[in-house]
């Protein structure tokens, strides 16, 4: 599931960012980048214009954990920025705050 996939990302960029590798840097920006997209599309509601077998099908259907991706991504995008600038702890307090949320 995508879900998995982001969370195991962000559990990546955390690793990476511990280790402290300066030439790293520019490689996590594009990881976070990859999670805020895969963030956003899995929170987006999506419409379906056909009709399925349940009775609610009019209204968007989420991701079910769509809640916590929605309170996740403010802390990737301080994780990201953060990360812009090199500023190791507060990308890592963002990272772990962000999984926490999730």
């Amino acid at each position: 599931m995508l879900y998995d996939s982001t969370k195991t990302l962000l559990q990546g960029i955390l690793r990476t960012l511990e280790t402290a590798d300066d030439a790293a840097w520019d490689g996590q920006i594009e990881s976070c980048n990859q999670a805020l997209y895969e963030m956003h599309q899995m929170s987006a509601p999506s419409y379906k214009p056909y009709k399925t077998d349940r009775s609610d099908a009019k209204w968007p259907a989420r991701v079910p954990d769509s809640e916590k991706l929605i309170r996740a991504m403010p802390h990737v995008k301080s994780m990201a920025s953060a990360i812009r600038r090199r500023d190791q702890a507060t990308a890592l307090v963002s990272g772990r705050a962000a999984l926490a949320a999730m």
